[in-house]
């Protein structure tokens, strides 16, 4: 029997019409939903909320802040955190001292969430939030692809400007 034929024959009984109904607006939906995530630009504005370094050497700890934004503009695992996280920590022990450092881990364990939907929250760079899932294999075709265009200049200056984005 031809489609043509079944759709003539098609006899509407009691709640099929609205079965029919939610086929078609998931058959429309579902291209969208399932739709490639995209990756945004890499930004970073130094240590967000928070001093780039001291009076003495106001960017003691940039660089450590700048990495840092890499590994949340990407995203990752919650372990992918924790592992960026205490990198943070012991760069920031290296350029000053413990207590600094363990100000700052507490500072982005708190605030760096994906919950918070901040601008410097886990997986920033995504178009899409996604949580705490492993980056599939073309999130990281994208991420080494964008990676590659990053202008490290206009980051830093950006930065040192006070343009932060």
């Amino acid at each position: 029997m031809s489609i043509e034929l079944k759709l003539i024959s098609f006899k509407p009984v009691k709640g099929r019409w609205l079965a029919l109904a939610v086929y078609f607006i998931v058959s429309a939906v579902a291209p969208v939903a399932y739709s490639k995530n995209t990756l945004n630009d890499f930004t970073s504005d130094g240590c967000s909320m928070s001093p780039d370094g001291f009076a003495w050497d106001m960017n003691a700890f940039l660089d450590c802040c700048v990495d840092h934004d890499v590994a949340y503009w990407q995203g990752g695992t919650r372990d992918d955190r924790e592992r960026a996280d205490q990198e943070l920590r012991k760069c920031v022990e290296f350029s000053s001292n413990k207590y600094m450092a363990d100000a700052y881990y507490r500072g982005v364990r708190v605030g760096g969430t994906n919950k918070l939907h901040t601008p410097f929250r886990w997986g920033y760079g995504w178009v899409e939030e996604r949580g705490y899932k492993p980056l599939s294999r073309e999130e990281r075709q994208q991420v080494k692809a964008k990676f590659k265009m990053i202008n490290w200049e206009a980051i830093y200056d950006s930065i040192f400007l006070g343009n932060k984005r």
